[in-house]
């Protein structure tokens, strides 16, 4: 056993913990999970420094005090060091945050419109098409893992997309996810055709009527209970010829990982392909890199710990 992982005194968590760990809150949780463990915030604080990580016991004792919380992304790599050092399941101390307090540029503020300002494009028209379709459930599931397959056509447009989304319950009750795409300027909304996939059906549909922009409910086939995990995926296919030059996928809130993959077809390979990051609304990508394209045409990138922003790749055709 590492020397850094201290398991809960007598080897068992506390029937309490386990509790706090399914329902929350996040500080109680945490509190009580260091008391069951036997250490000190000062020995948790060591053993979080052990690992390159640095947390002040003032930070710590305002997160199981509920006076603050960890939202940035080196924050969350504390908390989950933390799991790991207490011995609790991954994920069960992060699931408990929820979305993250309003603060920074990122943040909703005085119209819906506003919400989706400088994420992704047509920002009014996505805030209009999304509107009528939110529910309940909408801050009350997070997403933990997202994958993004995406295949390019020999007219190089994006032709598919499929995902396959992990979501936590961070309440009692949430029974559908609400999903969005955005096709290229030029295209129309019946461009774009959803479907539903393993573990959840197709609910609403809306369409805007002037913009390339459609959201879509996937219901899934029961409530979920606090804590709970729930693994779904879905599609969407653009009946469009107009080509692209890059897939984005925007994030209103810190996440845990993504992948995303592009296969493009035999007939149209890009000469490069690059990652990129846009961290501020209406403000310039950050290339974080170029992508080889392998000899099965695909190109792929990996991130952890993400921030609210747009993660995406970028390839040029000549």
């Amino acid at each position: 056993m590492s020397s850094q992982t201290v398991p809960a005194r007598g080897g068992q968590r506390s029937p309490d913990v386990d509790l706090l760990l399914h329902a929350g809150p996040f500080h109680a949780a945490l509190r009580a999970a260091i008391e069951d463990s036997g250490l000190t915030l000062e020995g948790v604080r060591h053993r979080l420094a052990q690992r390159g990580i640095r947390v002040s016991l003032a930070s710590l004792s305002y997160w199981q005090q509920g006076r603050s919380r960890p939202e940035r992304a080196d924050s969350l790599r504390a908390v989950r060091a933390i799991e790991h050092i207490l011995g609790l399941p991954a994920h069960s101390l992060a699931a408990l945050l929820g979305p993250p307090r309003p603060r920074g540029r990122w943040t909703r503020r005085n119209t819906p419109d506003q919400h989706y300002d400088g994420l992704l494009e047509p920002a009014a028209a996505l805030a209009q098409t999304v509107r009528p379709v939110l529910g309940p459930s909408d801050h009350k599931l997070r997403v933990f893992s997202q994958e993004d397959r995406v295949r390019v056509g020999a007219d190089r447009a994006i032709r598919v997309v499929r995902t396959s989304v992990v979501v936590r319950a961070l309440e009692d009750d949430p029974d559908r996810f609400l999903a969005v795409y955005c096709a290229e300027p030029g295209s129309r909304a019946g461009d774009i055709l959803p479907s539903a996939g393993e573990n959840c059906r197709l609910g609403r549909v809306r369409r805007h009527p002037h913009a390339p922009v459609i959201a879509i409910e996937l219901l899934f086939d029961r409530r979920l209970r606090a804590g709970e995990t729930h693994l779904f995926d879905y599609q969407f296919t653009i009946d469009s010829a107009v080509p692209s030059v890059d897939y984005r996928r925007g994030f209103r809130y810190p996440g845990d990982s993504y992948v995303l993959g592009i296969r493009f077809a035999e007939e149209s390979i890009p000469v490069r392909c690059f990652a990129f990051t846009q961290h501020e609304p209406h403000g310039g990508s950050n290339v974080d890199g170029e992508l080889p394209v392998t000899p099965g045409r695909w190109v792929h990138r990996v991130a952890r710990d993400l921030r609210p922003g747009v993660l995406g790749v970028r390839w040029e055709w000549e």
